[in-house]
């Protein structure tokens, strides 16, 4: 069974566009290979040689085969500067504080939990180690 982790930024109860300057940014000291707008899929490597493909939109970017370690880490800091949430394919969805929750819809504002962004904060939570 796949898990897969999608970040969005809410706001008003709606996904908003993502700022893809700030998500190349993120994302540039790992990228191995990416097309020139990144929706043709980024894989990004991490120091402990973990390939991670990872599937970016103009609403969103997602990651169905994730490892431990770094990964996380990377996931934090996107989710962190883009000021977005987790939805999770197992999990609650996850808010990096509680004013996150109000700008989340409604049929997932009362299940969502706050997570520290950090990356052992992030992969305890989502592989529960």
């Amino acid at each position: 069974m796949s898990r897969m982790l999608v970040v969005l930024r809410y706001r008003n109860g709606e996904p908003e566009p993502l700022d893809m300057d700030l998500v190349r940014d993120t994302l540039a000291p790992y990228i191995g290979t990416a097309g020139e707008d990144l929706r043709d899929g980024v894989l990004i490597r991490t120091a402990e040689g973990y390939e991670v493909k990872l599937d970016v939109s103009d609403v969103c970017v997602s990651v169905s085969r994730y490892p431990a370690g770094q990964f996380f880490d990377v996931l934090a800091e996107l989710v962190d500067r883009l000021g977005a949430t987790v939805l999770s394919s197992d999990q609650p969805v996850t808010i990096r504080q509680e004013e996150d929750r109000a700008h989340l819809s409604e049929d997932i504002r009362e299940g969502a939990v706050v997570v520290a962004t950090t990356g052992p904060a992030l992969e305890g939570h989502f592989t529960g180690s």
